[in-house]
C-alpha cells in the first residue's frame, strides 16, 4: 500500500504548490484542505491556521493519530516555536520559502523514517502487553478477554492510564469474527464536545464553521468492524445520550443532517476511573454503563504486578533493538535493579518509553542503570552524589536522547535542545560523544 500524504493549508494556492512538489513521490496525495477536514494519513504537511499555536496543532494531530508523522510548514517561524513543535512530536519544521527539490527531499526522508517503524505489534508476535507472566490478575484478565473475543458483545476495560487497554482492545478485535473489518480508535478526552460529536458521527457540509465538505464519522468508518472508545469517562452528558441510542438502535444522524444512517459496529470502551462511582455521583449514565459493560475487565497497574516486569522489560528491549537496528542483547543487573526500585506511575507505557530510550542511548551490548531516564534512577544510599558529575551525566543523557530522537541529525537535535548547532558540537566534543 502506498503511503498517504495529507496537506493541511487554508491557502489553496500555497497548498497546491506543495501538492505539485510532492506529487513526484510514489504516494497518494490529498489536499490542500482545512484542519477541520483532518483524517488519518501516513504523513501530514501542516501549515498551522493563523492565530493558532503550531505546537498545539501538532499535539492535537498526534493525539488523534499517534502513528501519523507531521511536518510543519511555516512562513513566520522561530527557534522557540520549532523547539515546541519537535517536543509536540513533529518530524520536521520547515520555514518558507523552500524549494520544491528541498521539500521533496525532506518529505521523502520522513517517509523513509516512517517506513522503518515497526507496525503496531500483533498479539501473536509477542506484544509485551500480553506476555504470560506470574501475576494471576493480569493473566485472568487476558484469559477472560480471549474467551469473550469471539462473542459479539460490548466489553469495558478499566484500569489506570498506560496499563495497555488500547492494545488489549485491539487483541479482542483481532480474535473476533470482525477481524477482517476495520479497527477504529478514538479518545473521548482528546477533543471538545462539538468536535468529538463530529468525530464520532460525522458531519455534512455547512454544519459548522469550517465544515467545507461532508465527512464520515468514526462509527461509519468502523462499519463491519470494531470501534474502541478510549477514556469513555470523559464523554460529556449530551454525547452519552447519543451513544446510548446508537448502541440500542444502531442508528445515528451526522452533525447538521436529518438523514438517519445505520451501522453495524462492535463497541469496546475503556476508562481510567471507576464508572460505577461516576454513575453514583451523577457524572455518567447508568443505562449507558450497562450497555458498554456487558463484560467488564479490570487491568491491573504495573506496580501491582512487578513480578512480571523483568519479562516485560526483556521483551521491550528485544522489540526496540530490532526497531532501532541496535545490537543490544538485554539488561544488566544494575538496570534491572533500577527498574524494580521504581513505582511506574505511567505503567507499561512509561516502562516502554524508558526501555526505548535506553536502547537508543546505551553504548554497550547491555542496557545498564545509567542508560535509563534520570526520573527512573532513584539514588538510595548515596544522595550526596558529586554535583558536577551528576550534571555532566544529565547533560550527556539529554544530548544523546535528542540525537537518538532525530536519527543523529545534529541540526534538529540542536533545535530540540534550544541551543545553537555550534554549541552542540562543542558540548559533544567535551563529553566525548561521537
Amino acid at each position: 500500500m502506498k503511503p498517504r500524504i495529507l496537506i493541511i493549508d487554508t491557502d489553496s494556492t500555497a497548498g497546491q504548490a506543495v501538492r505539485s512538489a510532492v506529487s513526484v513521490l510514489d504516494c497518494e496525495v490529498e489536499g490542500p484542505q482545512p484542519l477541520s477536514e483532518l483524517n488519518e494519513a501516513s504523513l501530514v504537511l501542516l501549515t498551522p491556521p493563523e492565530g493558532e499555536l503550531a505546537s498545539a496543532t501538532v499535539a492535537r494531530i498526534r493525539e488523534r493519530f499517534p502513528r501519523t508523522g507531521v511536518i510543519v510548514l511555516t512562513g513566520w517561524g522561530s527557534t522557540t516555536e520549532a523547539v515546541d513543535c519537535f517536543k509536540a512530536g513533529a518530524m520536521d519544521y520547515v520555514e518558507r520559502p523552500v524549494t520544491s527539490d528541498r521539500l521533496v527531499q525532506i518529505v521523502g526522508e520522513s517517509l523513509d523514517r516512517l517506513a522503518l517503524q515497526v507496525p503496531a505489534e500483533q498479539p501473536s508476535s509477542g506484544d509485551p502487553s500480553f506476555v504470560v507472566g506470574a501475576n494471576p490478575a493480569m493473566n485472568q484478565a487476558v484469559q477472560l478477554l480471549d474467551q469473550v473475543a469471539s462473542l459479539d458483545v460490548a466489553v469495558l476495560l478499566t484500569g489506570p492510564t498506560g496499563s495497555g487497554k488500547s492494545r488489549l482492545a485491539r487483541r479482542v478485535h483481532e480474535r473476533s469474527s470482525r477481524s477482517r473489518g476495520p479497527f477504529v480508535e478514538v479518545s473521548c478526552a482528546a477533543l471538545g464536545e462539538e468536535l468529538l460529536e463530529s468525530e464520532l458521527f460525522g458531519h455534512v457540509r455547512g454544519a459548522f464553521t469550517g465544515a467545507e465538505r461532508d465527512r464520515r464519522g468514526r462509527f461509519e468508518l468502523a462499519d463491519g468492524g470494531t470501534l474502541f472508545l478510549d477514556e469513555i469517562n470523559s464523554a460529556p452528558p449530551a454525547l452519552q445520550a447519543r451513544l446510548l441510542r446508537i448502541l440500542q438502535e444502531g442508528t445515528f444522524e451526522p452533525v447538521g443532517s436529518e438523514e438517519t444512517r445505520s451501522c453495524d459496529v462492535r463497541v469496546l470502551a475503556a476508562g481510567n476511573t471507576d464508572l460505577h462511582q461516576l454513575v453514583a455521583r451523577g457524572g455518567f449514565r447508568e443505562d449507558l454503563l450497562w450497555r458498554l459493560a456487558v463484560v467488564e475487565v479490570d487491568i491491573p497497574s504495573l506496580s501491582t504486578r512487578m513480578e512480571d516486569l523483568p519479562l516485560l522489560a526483556h521483551h521491550l528491549c528485544e522489540r526496540y533493538a530490532h526497531r532501532l537496528s541496535r545490537r543490544v542483547g538485554g539488561l544488566d543487573p544494575s538496570a534491572m535493579e533500577v527498574l524494580l526500585s521504581y513505582t511506574w506511575p505511567g505503567n507499561v507505557r512509561e516502562l516502554e518509553h524508558a526501555i526505548a530510550r535506553a536502547v537508543a542511548v546505551t553504548r554497550g551490548p547491555l542496557i545498564s542503570g545509567v542508560d535509563l531516564p534520570p526520573r527512573v534512577q532513584r539514588p538510595k544510599d548515596n544522595p550526596a552524589v558529586q554535583l558536577a558529575g551528576a550534571l555532566q551525566q544529565d547533560e550527556r543523557e539529554r544530548i544523546e536522547s535528542a540525537l537518538a530522537a532525530h536519527q543523529q541529525n545534529r541540526t534538529q537535535a540542536a533545535v530540540a535542545l534550544g541551543i545553537h548547532r555550534a554549541s552542540l558540537y562543542k558540548k559533544m566534543k567535551r563529553l566525548g560523544i561521537s
